[in-house]
């Protein structure tokens, strides 16, 4: 008879408390969950979409209308071309004027270099401090 109650106890559901670790798991299964149900929900209009036929596949009564937008945007095409030239033509300008500067700015750093190392430590030193100071001692030795 012993066995008859321990079988009644053994269909009863006793409610343990979950771990950390099963807690946090069960969390992110819901989540990933929702995810995935979102995400299914954002590609099935995508899906929808991709399903349409192409422009190509339009009937005949639309090619005029997208012959009729063709000079519009020949016209669009050329300004932008025009711009693109234009801006080109002034970023040159400045590397020009650009180049001189920089050419100059590394041969100061490798004077500057030289100097140091024929300073004594001590002036070394405090030379490196007042760039370090000033924030230049990263262009000093970059490179």
């Amino acid at each position: 008879m012993s066995k008859a109650v321990s079988t009644t106890r053994d269909t009863t559901p006793e409610k343990v408390p979950l771990s950390n670790a099963e807690r946090q798991r069960r969390h992110r299964e819901k989540r990933k969950a929702e995810l995935m149900a979102l995400r299914a929900g954002a590609a099935a209009p995508l899906s929808l979409h991709l399903a349409l036929p192409l422009p190509s596949a339009a009937p005949a009564v639309a090619v005029p209308a997208l012959l009729d937008d063709s000079p519009t945007l020949r016209m669009q095409l050329d300004a932008a071309r025009k711009r693109c030239e234009a801006q080109a033509a002034e970023l040159e300008a400045l590397r020009a004027e650009h180049e001189p500067l920089v050419a100059r700015l590394v041969a100061l750093r490798a004077v500057l270099r030289a100097l140091l190392g024929r300073l004594s430590p001590a002036a070394r030193h405090g030379a490196r401090s007042h760039l370090q100071e000033t924030g230049f001692i990263e262009w000093l030795d970059a490179d």
